[in-house]
């Protein structure tokens, strides 16, 4: 070959990853690691591109991987490496598949031969250091991690690599921000507080499960199973249940019952412990009078992990009716949730879901891979379609593709798919209610979000949504009801309540009001629109500059000409004054 026929890639970011054992795995089931490592390698590839990368070798168990971006290729690594400790919780009946990274910037080559260069084989050294499931980088790279990721870094010093004469100090990311997921923290946790007497008597929140077994890839199935739970107890019309992103803030706090119960503004609390040794499962949960810290009721569940859903069910059940609510033949029907036939389309939910809480493009992207593996996996669970549905809708609204008309066609459509495999399914009739809003389909969005509340009368998420939906339609006086409704059952509510909460406040023309609401949230990145146009409109024009100034900031991609068709209201007014108030701000 000439020398002109060789690629030369430049400074780039190499990544060279393998799989733990990889020879004893086949040794012991050639067939299902043959299955299990396709997947993964396709899992792999797809999250690569959504990361910037390219994967430019697969042989057997090792993957080469380029990124433009040493960021993007670290925080590519990190997402794979949480992707396979997820892999771990659903395989304790043989060897979870375990990666080992190893990442370094340099030259590299591409010829005849294949790709080449020293920066390969450093990474490639650096990937042999790394323990499975972990991650080791060079100096230049642990900078990047470090300074722009705050990552936890260890040197390991700088040990001999094999045919590599560089002194080369060697980082290890540290386990711990491979975790699954970190423990909440709630720094504003006394601003956001219910009072007791507002309360119905049938008032509960189910604390995260403690994870018994210490396990921290066992970490989101605890969150998943307490969510499960939780979402149960929501079809109940005669509890008030609160929302799990309240309770989940909780999570290790060593607080007295009953300052938990009065944070969160209920009168009982169920709380409990989950243990897991292989395919073996033990749940402990006890429902606890908040005030006094009286017991009324405890029990130990045991059984096989795939027992999972019967136990969600029956503590489900154990806890209505200890509140005295009645459970009818009707009502048991509608508890039992449509199971996946496979776990794995199980995890790999739990995981999307986990990952697609952080609004991203790449994660987006991300979240959805993992979606669409668990469709792959069962096509007949409904819960994977819904969640697809949800990151095609994001998509079109935070403008992430280059053909929005489709990624709403997507949305519905797969919102649709959910309901036919589960027409009694909230979730589902909500996502099909969010896909109708933005395509300006208002009867039918509403439609979507009353059958929604009919089967979960107390998600705090769906009643917000539909706040939303109905301020669109132009009630936007219930849709403060509906929402302030669902601030009580979340009293810890997420920034998108109070910015969908300012929004209806706009559309009434209380800008004072709007501005008030939305300078509450802790994140104003989707509040600056409506800032800057309250504030023009009220004649503040410096302070509107400067909020406007600060959506150029934090989306350089904004245009007047894509926002002026993402607001979906059935009426032209809202948008029309929105529009205006940005344009007075000095936006284009």
């Amino acid at each position: 070959m000439e020398p002109s026929q060789v690629t030369h890639y430049g400074l780039t970011t190499v990544l060279v990853a393998d799989i733990y054992g990889f020879s004893r795995l086949m040794s012991r089931d050639e067939e299902e690691t043959s299955i299990r490592v396709s997947r993964a390698i396709d899992l792999i590839r797809q999250l690569a591109i959504d990361y910037g990368g390219t994967i430019k070798n697969i042989a057997g168990d090792g993957v080469l991987a380029l990124f433009d971006s040493v960021s993007n290729s670290v925080q590519f690594a990190v997402a794979m490496q949480q992707e396979f400790l997820n892999d771990a919780v659903w395989n304790s009946g043989s060897d979870p598949l375990s990666f080992r990274i190893g990442i370094n910037m340099g030259e590299v080559r591409e010829g005849h031969f294949g790709m080449h260069g020293h920066a390969i084989n450093v990474a490639a050294r650096l990937q042999g250091l790394a323990k499975p499931g972990g991650i080791c980088v060079s100096e230049v790279v642990s900078r990047v991690a470090r300074d722009q990721l705050q990552l936890p870094l260890k040197s390991l010093g700088t040990p001999v690599l094999k045919n590599i004469d560089d002194q080369i100090e060697v980082f290890e990311i540290e386990p711990k921000a491979l975790s699954i997921r970190a423990p909440a923290e709630a720094p504003t946790i006394i601003e956001r507080v219910t009072t007791l007497q507002d309360l119905p008597d049938n008032s509960v929140a189910v604390l995260p499960l403690e994870n018994l077994s210490g396990q921290p890839q066992n970490a989101h199935l605890c969150n998943g199973v307490t969510g499960d739970i939780i979402s149960n107890l929501t079809r109940f019309k005669a509890l008030h249940v609160i929302a799990q992103q309240s309770s989940n803030l909780f999570a290790g706090r060593h607080m007295p019952i009953s300052d938990i119960g009065r944070l969160l503004g209920v009168r009982y609390l169920a709380t409990g412990g989950f243990q897991r040794s292989n395919n073996q499962l033990r749940v402990q949960i006890q429902l606890l009078e908040a005030e006094s810290g009286r017991s009324v009721w405890g029990e130990t569940f045991s059984g096989n992990i795939e027992d999972i859903f019967t136990f969600q069910d029956e503590i489900t059940a154990i806890i209505a009716s200890c509140l005295s609510v009645k459970i009818d033949k009707a009502e048991r029907q509608r508890q039992q949730r449509k199971a996946p036939s496979d776990l794995q389309a199980y995890g790999l939910i739990l995981r999307g879901r986990d990952v697609y809480a952080q609004p991203r493009r790449e994660l987006n992207l991300h979240a959805r891979r993992l979606f669409e593996q668990a469709s792959a996996i069962d096509p007949d669970y409904a819960a994977s379609y819904t969640s697809i549905s949800r990151t095609s809708n994001d998509a079109w609204r935070f403008n992430w593709v280059d053909h929005p008309d489709g990624a709403l066609d997507d949305a519905i459509s797969n919102a649709e798919m959910a309901l036919r495999l589960d027409p009694d399914d909230a979730r589902g009739h909500a996502a099909l209610g969010n896909a109708c809003l933005y395509k300006r389909r208002h009867d039918e969005s509403l439609a979507a979000y009353e059958r929604a509340i009919q089967f979960n009368p107390n998600d705090a998420d769906i009643l917000a949504e539909m706040g939303h939906s109905a301020g669109v339609y132009g009630e936007p006086e219930r849709a403060v009801e509906l929402i302030k409704r669902a601030m009580q059952l979340n009293p810890f509510y997420p920034d998108w309540y109070l910015w969908h909460l300012g929004e209806a406040y706009f559309d009434m023309s209380d800008y004072e009001e709007a501005i008030r609401t939305l300078t509450q949230m802790r994140d104003k990145t989707d509040a600056y629109r409506m800032l800057t146009a309250s504030n023009a409109l009220l004649g503040r024009m410096d302070v509107a500059k400067r909020h406007a100034a600060q959506i150029l900031k934090t989306h350089p991609e904004f245009t007047l000409t894509h926002w002026e068709n993402v607001p979906p209201d059935r009426n032209p007014g809202p948008r029309d004054r929105l529009i205006e108030g940005l344009k007075k701000a000095g936006l284009e």
